[in-house]
């Protein structure tokens, strides 16, 4: 099988992704290098939330694109933010990109990166309907084994001005608490004793379930999980905070 190296930019609910893709990789047989230059395949996953950020990953892909001729590599994968907004762009500007693959085709990387082979033209995947959230594919963890992320939903349904997320991410789905507490459970066993809970707007947890759930409710079924001593609720909305939320 051949070899992959992956690099992820951007916030933490990209990295989840990246862990989620290198575990598809790693159970498929392929083998994770840490260093551009052995990798058969480059993964980049991008971030363009702001202006900075875009810069990056542009700066990244060219960056790595030299290990084209430099290294072994044969296929640049761009897939993230950038590739699910800006993937008629890459595809056209960026004759250095073999396979364009946007946020909601994460989880197919496997079968995706089978398409490349023998391909001349750019692969460009981009799926406009989200994929379920509730979903239990193994991940690769790139922090410290004691203190992991987990993203408890995908996408908003704010529209702040400042913010491409809902357009790049779409509305909020939120995962089940019985989804959440499985994971949890397979994170502790892995060493895991601190969640870092991530969403877009995490306070707004549970809102959008066919059983509407609440950030209390999922911290209350997590705290039960042997192993977990801390759980950390990141990206809070301060208007969503409430006294059951500061009592739990």
């Amino acid at each position: 099988m051949p070899t992959i190296s992956l690099a992820s930019l951007g916030c933490s609910k990209n990295l989840v992704d990246s862990e989620v893709m290198l575990g598809q990789l790693t159970r498929a047989g392929y083998e994770i290098v840490d260093d551009h230059q052995d990798a058969d395949v480059i993964v980049i996953n991008t971030c363009a939330f702001i202006g900075p950020a875009k810069e990056e990953s542009i700066e990244t892909i060219l960056d790595l694109a030299r290990f084209k001729e430099d290294g072994r590599c044969t296929s640049l994968v761009v897939t993230g933010c950038m590739a699910q907004r800006y993937s008629n762009a890459l595809v056209s500007d960026m004759p250095e990109i073999d396979a364009v693959i946007g946020v909601h085709q994460y989880p197919q990387i496997v079968p995706l990166l089978d398409r490349l082979q023998d391909r001349q033209d750019t692969l460009r995947e981009i799926r406009r309907q989200p994929l379920p959230t509730d979903y239990s594919y193994p991940r690769i963890l790139t922090t410290p084994p004691h203190s992991v992320y987990m993203k408890i939903a995908e996408g908003c349904d704010r529209r702040c001005t400042f913010c491409i997320i809902p357009a790049i991410r779409g509305k909020q789905r939120s995962r089940t608490v019985a989804s959440l507490v499985a994971e949890a459970r397979d994170l502790a066993a892995q060493g895991a004793v601190e969640l870092n809970l991530i969403s877009q707007d995490t306070t707004w947890y549970g809102k959008d379930l066919p059983e509407p759930a609440a950030l209390p409710d999922l911290l209350r079924a997590l705290d039960e999980v042997d192993g977990i001593r801390w759980i950390r609720p990141l990206y809070n909305h301060p208007v969503r905070f409430n006294n059951e939320l500061i009592q739990t």
